[in-house]
């Protein structure tokens, strides 16, 4: 028998056959207003034979019974239970499968390196496949927080005035550093180029560039063979448009850059440009457009660790314009093959509402979820995604050690939910113990965090094969061919113990970032590769690589069919015509949606005359349609989206041909 806290809390968790918990008995924890201690409430067991009746109805897709407290633990217990056993679940990512979760400590199917060269094909670690010339080469992903240097100065600054008060003080100093000055950016230049040389890697995404140092830094990587682009680039000849696709005027402070190879790689598509991310669209350089096509997403997520809401909101946008760049325009991106989302998130991997949004594709009320998420998450059928019950399930999301309220979690589901998105690095890596693998470590502190720097990507059109170490012999001081890997282990842990000790930037300036940086290898999954994590419907199947699923909120996959039918509308004589013609043909999302549509078209009653101030009730009932016609805008689909713009521009020119014929009788009859 399982304990619940919280009244209010109707299924903290689901229930197996023996009554086993799925997450940890720590972890439920009622997520209702201040989290007070209430009363407990027992869940019954699921008994054999509701077990058969539970069967019977998920066999037919329908629930057993109406959906109510009671049931909805039994129908989730049973499928717990059962895509334990490897019957599958129907979870909100999409999969036919239980998916193995990032948590698992089994993940250790890859390889480290030191070097994210694909030329030498990783000293044949990658399978026979990357090996066939017909076959798309595997690519690597770079990304590194470098530090910008006036951030870096103004540290300093601080920290010598903490110095000097504590020198006048017999508080003791041990926790500051003992480098007598910042590294000045020649020098941390001169290193970064160092590091980024001999990673080698296809793709390099950095975060905290500064506008007046970036051209510096991209003449000497193009040199290298990289092209590149940041968000406020103006150096002539780029790569690639730019394009700004948030409301964002005053120059930044720091940047995001993305670097790839010219020779291995060619952009198709403006670069979508927001505050803290920027989308580029790649593509393999094969000489036909049939070569796969990747997004690289660079992102420099809020740092105040308060706001979670803005970090997962920032992802949303980001992956938001990169469905609707997808939807818009297929003719320049065709079909999209991979996604790779990485960069600074200022968030721990291991537990925080953007590794879990990334992870399950929706967070939060408004995806229908409540605060589920794990594994908990993953069972739920689709029947229940969007019930009331399932929104009561109040699970906290813990970030920074401290649980998230309800307010803090409300997000839309990202279009990409179905594609397995999946962290390169595992989150058992610094999981108990910081210390042994961390991404950040500052100067000042000396605290390594795990996972602030990630990478994710689309696990069921890529194959991560490597990851980058921590520490890395680039400088060949280590003599590592004269050490078995054992040594090898030793000197990095030496390294890895010294850093620790000093913080980051180190004195010598080996790491000239309080970041690391993080790296993986990737390789392409092709679709006559039928594994158990296809998500591709059988007729799609073929040697070509896999293409991602782009859907919308409502799991809808999203296709140019319906604005294509948008675009090819007949010209119209009046405006009338046109509204009318639009509302009979919208794909609305739901009933629900097409009368609230109407409602917001619908005249006040009475009429407001012309130069006629309004009564209070009627400014009342105007009010009542803006408030719905945003609430209507908002929570649209992607598909219905571009239909609800022009009903409401249809509406608005029918309004002023209304208003002209109002005025003109006016001024007949004067």
């Amino acid at each position: 028998m399982i304990m619940v806290k919280g009244t209010k809390a109707m299924l903290a968790a689901l229930m197996s056959r023996t009554a086993r918990c799925v997450r940890p008995r720590s972890s439920f924890v009622s997520c209702s207003s201040c989290y007070s201690k209430k009363e407990t409430k027992k869940l019954e067991t699921v008994t054999p034979r509701r077990r058969d009746v539970i069967a019977e109805a998920v066999a037919t897709g329908q629930p057993p019974l109406s959906v109510g407290p009671d049931n909805f633990s039994r129908y989730s217990s049973y499928l717990v239970n059962n895509a334990r056993n490897g019957a599958g679940s129907n979870g909100v990512d999409g999969f036919s499968f239980l998916r193995r979760g990032a948590e698992d400590d089994n993940d250790t199917d890859f390889f480290w390196t030191d070097t994210l060269s694909s030329d030498d094909c990783f000293r044949g670690q990658i399978d026979s496949q990357a090996h066939d010339p017909s076959a798309a080469p595997p690519f690597s992903v770079l990304s590194w927080n470098v530090l910008a240097q006036k951030l870096y100065d103004s540290q300093y600054k601080r920290r010598r005035i903490a110095e000097v008060a504590l020198q006048s003080s017999e508080q003791p100093q041990n926790t500051l550093t003992g480098s007598p000055h910042p590294h000045p950016w020649p020098k941390r230049l001169k290193r970064i180029v160092e590091t980024l040389r001999h990673a080698n890697s296809d793709i390099i995404c950095l975060q905290e560039c500064e506008r007046d140092t970036f051209g510096q830094l991209a003449q000497i990587l193009s040199d290298c063979g990289y092209d590149a682009i940041t968000q406020e680039d103006d150096r002539l000849g780029l790569p690639a448009r730019a394009r700004n696709v948030s409301k964002h005027t005053k120059n930044r402070n720091h940047l995001v850059a993305t670097f790839w190879k010219r020779e291995k790689f060619e952009p198709v598509y403006d670069v979508l440009i927001r505050t803290r991310s920027m989308t580029t669209v790649l593509r393999l350089k094969g000489g036909n457009e049939s070569s796969p096509t990747l997004a690289v997403v660079n992102v420099h997520l809020e740092g105040n660790p308060n706001k979670s809401q803005e970090r997962t909101h920032q992802l949303h946008y980001a992956m938001s314009d990169l469905a609707r760049a997808v939807q818009d325009d297929q003719s320049a991106i065709g079909k999209l093959n991979a996604l790779v989302l990485t960069g600074d998130f200022n968030c721990e991997l291991q537990s925080s509402a953007s590794s879990l949004y990334m992870e399950m594709g929706r967070l939060g009320k408004q995806a229908g979820l409540g605060g589920v998420y794990g594994e908990s998450c993953l069972v739920l059928p689709d029947l229940l995604l969007e019930t009331n019950e399932a929104t009561r399930i109040l699970h906290p999301i813990m970030e920074w050690s401290k649980p998230l309220s309800e307010d803090k979690i409300n997000v839309k589901p990202h279009p990409f939910r179905r594609n397995g998105m999946r962290s390169a690095y595992p989150k058992w890596l610094g999981r108990n113990d910081a210390a042994q693998h961390f991404t950040f470590c500052s100067e000042l502190s000396k605290r390594p965090v795990p996972g602030l720097d990630q990478c994710w990507y689309s696990s069921s059109t890529l194959r991560r094969v490597g990851l980058r170490n921590m520490f890395v012999d680039d400088s060949g001081l280590w003599e590592r061919y004269f050490f078995d890997d054992d040594e090898m282990q030793v000197r990095r842990d030496d390294e890895r113990i010294k850093v620790l000790s000093t913080g980051l930037p180190d004195p010598e300036c080996k790491h000239p970032s309080d970041h690391l940086p993080i790296g993986a290898v990737f390789n392409w999954i092709h679709s006559n590769e039928c594994q158990e994590s296809c998500v591709l419907d059988d007729e799609e199947c073929s040697e070509e690589v896999k293409g991602l699923k782009v859907i919308d909120g409502e799991g809808q996959d999203m296709t140019v069919q319906s604005r294509g039918e948008l675009d090819e509308c007949p010209i119209f004589e009046t405006p009338q015509e046109e509204l009318s013609f639009l509302l009979s043909r919208c794909p609305f999302d739901s009933r629900k949606q097409r009368d609230d549509a109407i409602f917001v078209l619908s005249s006040v009653d009475p009429p407001v005359k012309h130069k006629v101030k309004p009564t209070p009730d009627q400014m009342r009932q105007l009010e009542e349609r803006r408030e719905a016609k945003a609430r209507v805008l908002e929570d649209s689909s992607l598909r219905v989206r571009p239909w609800l713009k022009r009903i409401w521009k249809a509406s608005k020119l029918a309004g002023k041909v209304e208003m002209a014929k109002v005025k003109a009788k006016a001024g007949n009859e004067t």
